[in-house]
């Protein structure tokens, strides 16, 4: 009989008067994988907190036999790890750009160095540390900016780091979560790599495609319960009926009367936007000639783009490729884009106008956003903050506004959320909730990137098919940002596509899509 990791024997928790997890009894033996499915707030990200001790339980007992240093071996290896350290790079490059001062940029080898110093007291990677460096092909980023790497990269470098510290155990919690298909190949050569080395790994994740062929067990989980567990063999056929993802009730969306125009407050007709009105352009977007660099690095070059007014916009790229450079360009976050031939709206950029009355013609849900979004408020609040383009609710808001955002709760399905804390749901349900925030204000453009990330299948389609609604049936006109091909709305009428070249750079090809 192999030995015990770690166990849960009817393990319940709650916070204030809900239950969160309820009688949870699960074992993990050494020389296992295993892989944690479900939907979104299932309970698996409150499964990990219970293992780290960062989630109180009034019931049941949680041992950890097999974990000789206790909570210290357990290490964690999450999406958010990534955001708040690219985050935090953006902060010092924007205080460079407008102070004059010279920033660091943390380099890989630095982050990696942080780690081993930590373990070690070494001020350099150690001959081990560089070994494993080299074995996972690594070597080659050490001395590149990290705001710089790729997703894939970056989730690497954050693995590698993980690794340094010898885990007993190491959760790996939604570790795909925006990979284009090529980097996803790559980190799940490497996940199955870990595993090969022997090191006991939880994978956390929506879909069971995503379970690399070493997970050896399977645990499910909905509302708060165990809905299945076992060997991966007898686990696999568990949800053919797709009864782990929801219920046999009506779709949240699909069923539902789409009639927003007539619900909310501050319509906006997609064909006359407010700030077009004083021009006589057809374009919502004008891009000419646009360059964008950083030192020796180009991220677009002799770039050309125009959106009319009406047209819906699917904006395909692998990561790295240029696309939230775009973006950025677009909304007014981006410093170059004041040195670059751009209108939107038919107003030349930096010519006098405000950003923030430029922000409220868009509407827009990005990872920078979610990121951003630390403030402990309940989700209700958090939709009405739309209205204003804030990251928190300061000045009440009016009746029509709260029925706008009570309308978008229901038309998402997320009518029990209105009272929970935002920083307490999953990712996946905060990326609906921001959809939700995005929308309220009727924006004459929505722009859309990786919208779908972190969410489960039945959401993910319940998701494209609001955005599907959004696109066709009221007056906000979509740029849809991804790197799924796969991801097809009937709205969209035409693709710009970021191509790589045999030179290693990109350029763009756009074409019309006639579904």
């Amino acid at each position: 009989m192999p030995s015990l990791l770690l166990s849960l024997q009817n393990v319940s928790s709650r916070r204030w008067d809900r239950i969160i997890l309820e009688d949870l009894s699960w074992s993990f033996y050494k020389g296992q994988c295993w892989g944690v499915i479900g939907p979104n707030g299932a309970g698996k990200t409150s499964l990990v907190g219970l293992i780290l001790d960062q989630l109180p339980y009034y019931h049941g007992s949680i041992l950890r036999p097999g974990l000789p240093s206790g909570l210290l071996g357990i290490i964690k290896v999450s999406f958010e790890q990534q955001q708040k350290i690219i985050a935090h790079e953006a902060r010092k490059e924007r205080y460079e750009a407008f102070s004059g001062v010279e920033e660091h940029l943390i380099t890989v080898r630095e982050l990696l160095v942080q780690t081993a110093m930590h373990s070690s007291g070494e001020i350099d990677l150690s001959e081990e540390s560089l070994n494993l460096v080299k074995e996972l092909g690594m070597e080659d980023l050490l001395n590149r900016p990290a705001q710089k790497l790729s997703n894939g990269e970056m989730r690497k470098t954050l693995l590698v780091r993980a690794l340094f510290n010898q885990p007993e155990l190491l959760i790996l919690d939604e570790p795909f979560e925006g990979l284009d298909r090529d980097s996803l190949g790559s980190f799940s050569a490497l996940i199955s790599q870990v595993i090969q080395k022997g090191t006991p790994l939880m994978l956390i994740t929506h879909r069971f495609t995503e379970l690399v062929p070493e997970i050896t067990h399977i645990l499910c989980l909905k509302n708060g319960k165990i809905f299945a567990k076992g060997e991966r063999d007898t686990m696999l056929d568990i949800d053919q009926n797709g009864s782990l993802y929801h219920d046999d009730l009506d779709s949240l969306s699909l069923k539902k009367t789409f009639d927003i125009n007539g619900k909310c407050e501050n319509k906006v007709k997609r064909n006359t936007p407010p700030c077009v009105q004083a021009s006589d352009s057809s374009f919502v977007i004008e891009m000419k000639n646009v360059r964008v660099a950083y030192q020796d690095k180009v991220i677009l070059e002799n770039f050309d783009w125009n959106v009319k007014k009406g047209e819906n916009w699917k904006i395909l790229g692998p990561n790295g490729a240029g696309k939230s450079t775009l973006l950025s360009l677009i909304s007014g976050d981006h410093l170059q884009a004041y040195s670059n031939q751009i209108k939107i709206f038919g107003q030349p950029r930096g010519k006098g106008e405000s950003i923030w009355e430029l922000k409220q013609q868009i509407g827009m849900v990005t990872n920078e956003l979610q990121l951003a979004y630390q403030q402990p408020v309940n989700v209700f609040k958090v939709i009405l903050s739309g209205f204003y383009d804030s990251i928190g609710l300061y000045q009440p808001a009016s009746e029509g506004q709260k029925q706008t955002g009570k309308y978008w709760l229901y038309m998402l399905g997320l009518e029990a959320l209105a009272e929970r804390d935002f920083l307490k749901l999953s990712y996946g349900q905060q990326r609906m909730i921001l959809i939700a925030r995005a929308m309220v204000k009727s924006p004459p453009l929505l722009i859309l990137d990786e919208p779908c990330q972190g969410l489960d299948p039945f959401n993910r389609n319940e998701m494209l098919d609001i955005i599907d609604k959004i696109g066709s049936e009221t007056e906000t006109q979509l740029l849809y940002v991804t790197h799924s091909p796969e991801d097809r709305l009937d709205c969209l009428d035409f693709e710009l596509s970021f191509v790589k070249n045999e030179k290693g750079s990109y350029f763009t090809r756009k074409t019309y899509l006639n579904h």
